[in-house]
């Protein structure tokens, strides 16, 4: 616990040119990255769902055959739509109105705003971050992406099931009854100190989600914790590439290692304790739902291009405070499971 120190008496001792330091300051590389790959998207009404139109069967009328053979004319379905439920996040910014006049005069009154909005903003981070990490979504969260349920409703991406065996649905798709709506997945214990464990991690996940020959069927992006992280960069003299960059991730602010075509960050989280994840981002978007009426706009909150609508003080009705309200609805959405794998016992 901290020496008790007033809100009010932090305003008014600025004046000594004291700065704020953010100890709450933590950024979030999955939503960062997916700004910077504009796969954050701006969606105009559709429901209560985010919906997204998916081809995953072949016309199976076409083919090679003799120039006499009867052509085959079965109506082929092989498209369908994932339907992800829209989650809204949202908060406040209150202003205390005697506050207001007992800092009147001194310019600490704009820090006193100032200040509010930095709290605000990095707050918002964080509950976004924690929220896509969680093991269960609750009912008002959106999708994460280490989900731990492996049957009935799996809100998330990664399912740590082997592929053959994954059960329950995501987005309204089942993955029991369609091969090409599973993520990849191993258990197999992967040593990524060594060369050998850097090759096996390509043949068990690497490679199975790769679905084509150019680089943009291969992830290009990824997840684990320090140890990994640090381990992948340890022989960069054998492996020829640990000093490799995505410099478009560098200038995000966030240190990588290339693996292959992924470029790899460290991740904060827990949950990603002896794992890697391996995304494909042109296959993910966070889909963000436009506000009816009013302009969306991004509050400066560090989470990529996530427009946040955040509206004017007004007056609260039964207090002395001036309240502003903030909030977006958005989602986590999958336009393949296929091209997305997690490796979860990793050493």
């Amino acid at each position: 616990m901290g020496v008790p120190f007033t809100r009010l008496a932090s305003q008014v001792l600025d004046a000594q040119n004291l700065k704020l330091h953010d100890q709450l300051k933590r950024k979030d590389g999955v939503i960062a990255v997916l700004g910077a790959r504009e796969r954050i998207t701006m969606v105009e009404g559709g429901g209560t769902n985010f919906s997204e139109r998916l081809l995953y069967g072949q016309n199976t009328n076409i083919g090679f055959r003799g120039k006499n053979a009867e052509i085959p004319t079965a109506d082929d379905e092989g498209l369908t739509r994932a339907l992800v439920p829209q989650k809204t996040i949202s908060g406040s910014i209150v202003i205390n109105r005697v506050e207001l006049s007992q800092v009147q005069g001194r310019w600490a009154l704009g820090n006193l705003f100032s200040d509010k909005k930095k709290q605000a903003n990095t707050s918002w981070v964080q509950v976004w971050a924690d929220t896509l990490r969680q093991a269960i979504p609750g009912a008002n969260d959106p999708y994460t992406l280490l989900p731990s349920g492996t049957s009935g409703t799996i809100n998330g991406i990664l399912s740590p099931a082997a592929y053959a065996s994954q059960a329950g649905s995501t987005a309204g798709i089942s993955r029991a009854d369609n091969t090409w709506w599973r993520n990849g997945y191993t258990n197999t214990a992967i040593d990524i100190s060594s060369e050998g464990g850097d090759a096996l991690l390509f043949q068990l996940l690497y490679d199975p989600i790769t679905y084509g020959a150019g680089l943009d069927e291969e992830p290009d992006f990824g997840l684990t914790n320090s140890k990994a992280f640090g381990d992948l960069g340890a022989s960069a003299s054998t492996k020829r590439r640990g000093s490799l960059t995505d410099q478009q991730i560098t200038k995000l602010g966030f240190r990588n290692i290339m693996y292959y075509n992924a470029a790899i960050i460290r991740d904060s989280s827990t949950r990603f304790s002896g794992k890697i994840a391996l995304l494909n981002t042109r296959s993910l978007a966070i889909k963000v739902l436009r506000e009816a009426g009013m302009k969306a706009v991004d509050q400066d909150n560090a989470l990529g291009s996530v427009p946040v609508v955040v509206d004017p003080f007004q007056q609260d009705i039964n207090s002395l405070n001036k309240v502003s309200l903030m909030h977006v609805t958005a989602g986590l959405v999958p336009m393949s499971l296929r091209e997305q794998g997690l490796a979860d016992n990793v050493t």
